[in-house]
C-alpha cells in the first residue's frame, strides 16, 4: 500500500509547466495547477484594458490523461517488476480572489490508476483541499511562478480499490502550510526554492499514516510562447505516526510541455524516486518516463 501513497508524488510532478502569461494572460495552463507538494495555484490573473479591469477567472475543469513506463511498479527493494501505467483523472477547482494578494482555493480530483500487467496494483485516487494563499508578484515569472507566496490549507487523500469507494486502501487528513520564493534569472528563465509541512491529524490504516515535511528546488525555462522546460528536485522526510518508521525520499523531475491550444497541453517527462527507510522492506527506487495530455477550461 505504500506504493500507492508514493505514486501520489508522480501525479503531482506531472503539472509543473505553464504557458508564458506575458504572451497571453487570458490563457491559464492546467499544467501549473499543482506542483510537487506545493499548493501555489496561479489562477485569477487580472488584465487591464484602458481603465477597465477584467473580471478575474475563478473556476477550472480539467480532464487529465497520461501514461508512463516505470522500472519498479510495486516500489519494492527487489526483485523489481517494470510495467506500463495509465492514469485518467478529472479535476475541478474554485479559486476566487479575496484581495489583490490573497485567494481561496477549493479543489477536488478523482483519478483512475491502471497497470498493464500487475493489475492487482490498480487503485482509485480521490483528493481534495481547502485553504488560503498569499501572493506577491502573482504569476510574473516564467512558468507562471510568483515572486513569493505562502499558503495554509486542509488536505484530504483517499485511495480505494478500483471503483469501490467503500474499500479503503489508504486515507489521510492533513493540515498543511508552505512557502515558495522565486527569482528571475533572465526574461525566459526563473528558479525557485520552497518548503512545506503537512501534519496528519487523522487517517488509516495506522501503519501508513504519516507526517510529511519537504524542501524543493526547481526551474522553468519558457523556450517559446508554447514550449516550456521544467526541472525539479524534492527532498522529503516521512515520519510515520503510529509505527517506528522514518523515510527519506528523493524525487527528480524533468518535463517538456507544449501548449497546443489554450485548452490543450501535451507533455513528456522523466522522473526518478529514491526512498531510504529505516525499515528495509520499504527501501526502493524507480525511474519513470511518460507522456500526457490535459484538456481544460478556465472561466
Amino acid at each position: 500500500m505504500d506504493r500507492a501513497v508514493v505514486d501520489q508524488t508522480i501525479r503531482e510532478a506531472l503539472r509543473t509547466t505553464k504557458r508564458d502569461t506575458r504572451t497571453n494572460q487570458s490563457a491559464v495552463s492546467p499544467a501549473s495547477q499543482e506542483e510537487i507538494n506545493l499548493l501555489d495555484r496561479e489562477f485569477g490573473q487580472q488584465t487591464i484594458s484602458g481603465l477597465v479591469r477584467a473580471k478575474p477567472k475563478q473556476f477550472l475543469m480539467a480532464l487529465e490523461n497520461n501514461g508512463f513506463f516505470t522500472t519498479n511498479a510495486a516500489l519494492t527493494p527487489g526483485p523489481e517488476s517494470s510495467d506500463w501505467v495509465g492514469r485518467t483523472g478529472l479535476r475541478g477547482a474554485w479559486f476566487p480572489q479575496l484581495t489583490d494578494k490573497i485567494n481561496l482555493l477549493a479543489m477536488s480530483s478523482y483519478s483512475l490508476w491502471r497497470y498493464a500487467n500487475l493489475q492487482e496494483l490498480d487503485f482509485d485516487d480521490f483528493g481534495s483541499q481547502l485553504g488560503l494563499q498569499y501572493h506577491l508578484g502573482r504569476g510574473q515569472l516564467p512558468g507562471g511562478i510568483s515572486r513569493f507566496n505562502v499558503w495554509a490549507q486542509y488536505r484530504y487523500q483517499r485511495l480505494t480499490s478500483p471503483w469501490n469507494w467503500g474499500d479503503r486502501l489508504y486515507e489521510n487528513h492533513f493540515l498543511e502550510t508552505g512557502l515558495r520564493k522565486g527569482w528571475l534569472l533572465s526574461p525566459d528563465i526563473s528558479v525557485w526554492l520552497g518548503g512545506n509541512a503537512a501534519v496528519s491529524v487523522a487517517g488509516g490504516p495506522s501503519d501508513f499514516r504519516r507526517h510529511e515535511f519537504s524542501a524543493q528546488a526547481g526551474s522553468a525555462w519558457q523556450i517559446t510562447p508554447q514550449l516550456a522546460f521544467t526541472s525539479m528536485y524534492r527532498f522529503a522526510w516521512f515520519d510515520h505516526v503510529q509505527v517506528s518508521r522514518n523515510d527519506l525520499n528523493h524525487l527528480f523531475f524533468l518535463g517538456l510541455g507544449y501548449q497546443v491550444t489554450n485548452n490543450l497541453l501535451a507533455q513528456i517527462y522523466v522522473s526518478g524516486i529514491f526512498n531510504n527507510s529505516d525499515v528495509r522492506a520499504f527501501d526502493y527506487k524507480a525511474l519513470n518516463t511518460g507522456l500526457g495530455l490535459v484538456v481544460s477550461h478556465v472561466w
